[in-house]
């Protein structure tokens, strides 16, 4: 299970000022204040009924908005900036495959990112980086490959080592594993999880390396020692318009010292986890790294003393409630 993180930020240092726009924008559109408690348990189960806002204190020039509805909170970008005549930007992390951004400025503009897309424009893993040599041998190992899923001997060894690796692992890590495959588990959780996971323990990462190595001889697949990595090809004057226009976008907003060619290349960034880019990205405009894991949702499950670790602090919590059965009512 990826991550989900998702949250808006404003361009400004007054968090009041905040919590009345979206007071206004999401009155304005049928949601009424409550004094029902709304937390991340009753806003989902009251099949949106209930809606909860938290808002952070000023931090570096923004101040940040959790919503229980992150497609409104997308929505809800232009009407934002324009009624508090500023610069939003909602971040999105799409199940740890992808991240994007909406931006809009105090008129109304709107810039656009999505990390897939940029992706299929720009692919860094193409038949370029390899010669033929290198791209014969990979073909052999993929065939190698699909006979091994097919050898249930192997499998069944692949699927020991799992579980022995879970089996060594400590107690929380078992429960949190046990959580997540409940779906309840919290973007905390889904972090530490994946932190102990990719680490791993010696023994039990030598054992899964043997096993592919044997049959794969995966240390010899990929582009030789001898050949060059050829460079990347150059983008289109479209492709350079499109990257020109999203920095043009984004540089009123960026950290003192940031250049532009540091917002290309984290724009360009790839990982495993896009939530572990959208950190990288994130400080760019002087906003914490830690909203690359964060969302309503998952606050409930992170502590103050971690918030406060990255001066983070939420000052309002707003609860509203509607009786229209609209999925999203945006602001």
């Amino acid at each position: 299970m990826g991550s989900y993180a998702n949250s808006l930020h404003v361009k400004t240092t007054d968090a009041e000022r905040v919590a009345a726009g979206v007071t206004n924008l999401l009155t304005a559109v049928g949601w009424q204040p409550t004094h029902k408690t709304v937390d991340d348990r009753t806003a989902f189960a009251s099949q949106d009924a209930l809606r909860g806002v938290q808002i952070s204190a000023p931090r570096d020039g923004w101040v940040s908005v959790l919503d229980t509805d992150p497609m409104a909170a997308h929505e809800s970008v232009i009407g934002l900036a324009k009624e508090l005549s500023t610069h939003a930007i909602f971040f999105f992390v799409d199940d740890s495959d992808s991240w994007s951004y909406l931006l809009a400025d105090a008129k109304g503009h709107v810039s656009e990112f999505e990390s897939d897309q940029a992706a299929g424009e720009d692919d860094d893993f193409d038949s370029s980086h390899f010669d033929d040599g290198d791209l014969v041998q990979a073909t052999g190992a993929i065939a190698q490959l699909q006979a091994l899923m097919r050898d249930g001997s192997v499998l069944q060894r692949f699927q020991e080592v799992q579980q022995q690796v879970l089996a060594a692992a400590p107690p929380e890590i078992r429960e949190l594993e046990a959580r997540l495959k409940r779906g309840q588990g919290t973007g905390a959780d889904m972090q530490q999880y994946k932190a102990w996971a990719l680490q791993g323990t010696p023994e039990h990462t030598a054992q899964s390396r043997s096993l592919l190595g044997d049959v794969l001889n995966v240390g010899r697949v990929g582009p030789s020692a001898k050949s060059k990595t050829k460079s990347k090809p150059k983008r289109t004057k479209a492709q350079r318009a499109a990257s020109k226009q999203r920095i043009d976008a984004l540089r009123p907003l960026l950290a003192p010292g940031i250049t532009d060619k540091q917002v290309e290349d984290a724009l360009d960034k790839r990982d495993v986890f896009a939530e572990n880019v959208l950190a990288y990205f994130l400080p760019l405009l002087s906003i914490s790294d830690f909203y690359a894991n964060l969302s309503y949702r998952y606050l409930s499950g992170v502590k103050e003393s971690e918030l406060a670790a990255h001066n983070i602090r939420f000052v309002r919590h707003l609860a509203f409630e509607t009786s229209r059965p609209t999925a999203h009512a945006s602001m």
